[in-house]
């Protein structure tokens, strides 16, 4: 069969419409319905002590504290959270619940911000929650505390990963970090830098 310029002309742009519109396709449905969810039962690797917080400190659900727990690559910066149930990989001391995470998202390695304002998270990140949430303000992903930092909108994949807490004598600590501690660990086998 032999092709006209002008069969050329109807082909070559419909070719790419479809090519460019698959893909777009697939991208959509990879980034809001195959995100990962947190493991059950998080695997930790197991760190430096690090003093966080006195529980009196977090004695209100939903308050929180910003940390930095150390890395061989450097300092990941840190949220502890006091929730109003237990999440996988949190603690519960004497009926309240606390978890902590790394603020580092897993999407492209920016900084997610604790939202308590759950008005100005739905204008700021077009995600609406009943209750504060983590956000990014890079792509303006979603993580939710309750669900143990899944990731429930935008393009990160990805849950957060959890930093490893023990209370003794009325104060947090961090001991470890989840394992694998993304994007991090995903640098290294990329030819980035290393971490943890």
């Amino acid at each position: 069969m032999k092709l006209s310029r002008r069969d050329l002309v109807w082909i070559v742009p419909s070719g790419i419409a479809a090519t460019f519109f698959g893909w777009f396709g697939w991208r959509t449905v990879k980034i809001q319905f195959l995100k990962s969810g947190p493991n059950a039962q998080p695997q930790w690797k197991q760190g430096e002590r690090v003093r966080i917080a006195e529980l009196a400190e977090l004695d209100e659900v939903w308050s929180f504290k910003y940390f930095e727990y150390p890395l061989a690559a450097g300092k990941l910066p840190c949220t502890v959270l006091r929730l109003p149930g237990p999440v996988p990989g949190g603690l519960t001391v004497e009926g309240r619940h606390y978890a902590a995470w790394s603020r580092i998202c897993t999407h492209q390695g920016c900084t997610v911000d604790y939202v308590r304002n759950t008005e100005a998270g739905a204008i700021l990140y077009n995600y609406r929650s009943d209750h504060p949430f983590f956000g990014c303000k890079c792509h303006f992903g979603a993580f939710d505390p309750v669900q143990a930092g899944k990731a429930v909108f935008g393009p990160p994949r990805f849950p957060l990963p959890r930093i490893r807490l023990v209370a003794e004598l009325g104060v947090l600590y961090a001991t470890g970090h989840e394992v694998p501690l993304r994007p991090l660990e995903s640098l290294r086998t990329t030819g980035g830098g290393s971490s943890a």
